[in-house]
């Protein structure tokens, strides 16, 4: 519906007129039920009032009247409209005032000037809302470099948040957070070489930049380090051919250590390479990582890129078909305790969904009571996931009946 001011006192709708109220110019009734103009009809206002009015109106006990009063001020007054931002917060969370969306764009247009008090917010405010959290965490993307030395100040500190929170907030908000993240590869503290490690990777190619000090980190840090290193190098930079040097030359002075995370950065590696128009053999570097490709792999099947998609797709079916030749692959068969299995497969992470799968599956007929679940997770959200327990299930389904068959005989 189009608004536009007739005089400092009325404005016009396609429905008539809204005519002066006790809040400015506008009636409150009039706002609370066209509450899908209310911002646009509050731009028409605010200019009539001045910053101290609507301060003044942030405690009213109408949390319509305060909502209002928070946004406006925090139009007129961006840089000083700290009393606004509790208020902002609060309509985020009250969905049925319907200025929720409104409450977010200014959040996120104030952010730059209130990034202390938003991160307070999101590490301080115990059983948040996900909508609090989610408005909160957009608001210091919004706020881009102004935002990036607090985030990585709270890291080791992140209260009511977490680390991982934290940092992809860093990584969403981009190039700007390259430098002083790749800084850190070189603190003492191994906490924020590990942070800085996930960041990066979280990045991507934006911190190609990085990749010499992450291979540095790779060669001599301590195992946790070293391993997020590895997993980074194949994001940040996987075509450059010194990635692959150095993944491949880690494991000669460090396989023992950091096996695992290297061929899982290998396959990430590969993967990725698939992703960027690569020709190349990636299945047989896919096949050659073993078990530690399965998460990548699942990933890769709800993948946009049809051709990472089919990728991620023949290597489960690769690795099952190996699995029925009886090619167990190194780190999968260790897992026996069917409580523990059945609480794997129940997890939140698709990756360890799919390893569960993958683990129930080397079980053969012994697998026989996860015969129902599998089939339940034929259907999970995760398209990864369900393949490979439609896979695994075929599996245990055959090792049954194949046990069947020797016991008639």
């Amino acid at each position: 519906m189009a608004l536009r001011p007739l005089h400092p006192g009325i404005i016009e709708s396609g429905e008539g007129t809204i005519p002066p109220g006790p809040f400015g110019i506008c009636s409150i009734g009039s706002l609370r039920a066209q509450s899908s103009i209310a911002a646009l009809a509050l731009v028409c206002t605010c200019c009539a009032r001045s910053p101290q009015d609507w301060r003044a109106d942030l405690g009213d006990a109408d949390p319509f009247r305060r909502g209002m009063s928070a946004l406006a001020l925090a139009r007129v007054a961006p840089a000083d409209c700290a009393e606004a931002i509790p208020r902002l917060l609060e309509l985020v969370d009250s969905p049925e005032l319907g200025l929720g969306p409104a409450a977010r764009a200014e959040l996120e247009r104030v952010a730059r000037h209130h990034v202390p008090q938003l991160l307070e917010n999101l590490t301080g405010v115990e059983d948040a809302s996900a909508d609090f959290r989610s408005a909160l965490r957009a608001a210091l993307v919004a706020a881009g470099a102004d935002a990036v030395a607090p985030l990585r100040a709270k890291l080791l500190d992140a209260g009511a948040s977490n680390p991982r929170e934290l940092g992809q907030i860093l990584a969403d908000i981009g190039p700007s957070a390259v430098g002083p993240v790749a800084a850190d590869l070189e603190e003492r503290e191994l906490r924020r070489r590990l942070y800085a490690a996930w960041i990066l990777a979280r990045l991507g190619a934006q911190a190609a930049e990085a990749a010499p000090a992450l291979a540095e980190r790779l060669e001599r840090d301590e195992p946790p380090v070293a391993r997020q290193a590895a997993l980074a190098l194949a994001e940040v930079a996987p075509l450059a051919e010194a990635t692959r040097r150095t993944l491949e030359g880690a494991f000669a002075r460090r396989g023992s250590e950091l096996g695992g995370a290297l061929r899982e950065a290998l396959a990430r590696l590969a993967l990725n390479r698939v992703r960027l128009g690569t020709r190349e053999d990636t299945q047989a570097q896919l096949f050659a990582a073993g078990a530690e490709a399965l998460v990548p792999a699942v990933e890769a099947c709800a993948a946009k890129d049809p051709a990472l998609r089919a990728a991620g797709e023949r290597l489960l079916r690769l690795r099952y078909g190996a699995l029925a030749l009886g090619l167990l692959p190194a780190g999968i068969g260790g897992e026996r305790d069917p409580a523990r299995l059945q609480e794997r497969l129940d997890d939140r992470d698709p990756g360890t969904r799919a390893r569960a799968a993958f683990e129930i599956a080397a079980l053969g007929a012994r697998a026989e009571g996860f015969v129902t679940p599998l089939a339940a997770r034929v259907h999970d959200r995760s398209a990864g996931v369900a393949l490979g327990a439609r896979l695994a299930l075929l599996h245990v389904l055959r090792a049954l009946a194949l046990a069947e068959a020797r016991r008639r005989g």
